[in-house]
């Protein structure tokens, strides 16, 4: 079997996290926050406000996107990818208008900054949104991240390393509180590695078996700086927070259990090994993990056991914060 290409469905078909209902006539308490994520596999948006001295979101939603696909085979944004990612911002600029979000920002990275045709995409998403629009290096994505992950009070005054896998990238970053150890970004988004390694599903222990010596190998030698010992390690974003979901046979996203959901390695390793063994129609049936992640879903996983097996440690702890929320601390501060 290969793999089939994504489908342009929209709109709302590439949603992955659930919208809230946005209350029209309410007058904000504090100044609020709007954030969009343009990521490779997708779109992520945030409304948040500050109750004392509590971030309290408001909304939060992600449509998957696929904007890195016609970087990985042509090098350049490809005219449908973009065309998929300007309806969704479309949708998410109205609603942060619902929302009455007076500060706002918007943020690029993978899939955006590899590609040649760069200039114009963020001239047209720039002029759609009508604010900030950052493009990241992988290092300032790494950061930005931590932030959000530290600012959260469940790990004030904790030794942290955040990883946070991505479409087109993943990132590592160690540090406590606002103070940043080291970081690091590698192109071993769940995307790459899929197009690297996956020719058709079920992946086969066999391929599951390379995959991850190959990972574990690659990220070992690039994580010579960063440990685990007497740290927290916090695993963001779309994968780690689907696999919470799965570990828990959750229906469907359910922040309040997902956040601080802790994972041993030993369970991430027979959850592989089970999802290795799944063709594609059950892996898009699978509880808790979104239909249009379903092909980038165990690769993943795959980065985020191999960094387990490159650092020597036994668990890892799901936080729903990352990007979006380290960008509204930048707001905050600005």
């Amino acid at each position: 079997m290969t793999i089939e290409p994504l489908r342009p469905a929209y709109e709302g078909g590439g949603q992955e996290l659930p919208r809230t209902p946005t209350p029209l006539q309410t007058v904000p308490a504090s100044p609020r926050c709007a954030v969009f994520d343009i990521g490779s596999n997708s779109v992520k948006f945030l409304v948040a406000e500050w109750d004392g001295g509590d971030l309290r979101t408001l909304d939060h939603c992600s449509f998957t996107t696929r904007l890195v696909e016609g970087v990985l085979t042509t090098g350049e944004l490809a005219e449908d990818a973009v065309e998929r990612t300007e309806a969704a911002l479309q949708t998410l600029r109205a609603a942060a208008d619902q929302w009455r979000a007076e500060r706002r920002i918007a943020a690029a990275t993978s899939a955006v900054r590899d590609s040649r045709n760069r200039k114009g995409f963020l001239r047209r998403v720039g002029h759609l949104l009508d604010c900030p629009v950052l493009l990241l290096s992988g290092e300032e994505e790494a950061a930005i991240t931590f932030q959000g992950v530290a600012a959260d009070r469940a790990f004030h005054n904790q030794e942290l390393l955040v990883t946070d896998v991505g479409g087109g990238s993943s990132q590592w970053t160690q540090g406590r509180d606002a103070a940043i150890g080291a970081r690091l970004s590698l192109p071993l988004g769940c995307i790459r590695v899929r197009d690297r390694f996956v020719s058709g599903f079920p992946i086969g222990g066999k391929i599951l078996a390379s995959m991850l010596l190959t990972l574990e190998r690659q990220i070992r030698e690039a994580l010579r700086d960063f440990s685990a010992r007497n740290r927290t390690l916090i695993a963001v974003g779309g994968t780690a927070t689907a696999l919470a979901a799965l570990v828990q046979e959750l229906p469907r996203f359910d922040a309040e259990k997902i956040h601080k959901f802790s994972i041993s390695a030993d369970t991430l390793e027979r959850t592989l090994e089970d999802l290795a063994r799944l063709d594609l129609s059950r892996l898009q049936g699978l509880p808790g993990v979104p239909a249009r992640r379903a092909d980038i879903f165990v690769p993943g996983v795959a980065v985020l056991f191999s960094t387990l097996a490159a650092l020597s440690t036994d668990r890892l702890t799901v936080s729903v914060r990352g990007l979006r929320h380290g960008l509204v601390e930048r707001l905050r501060n600005a």
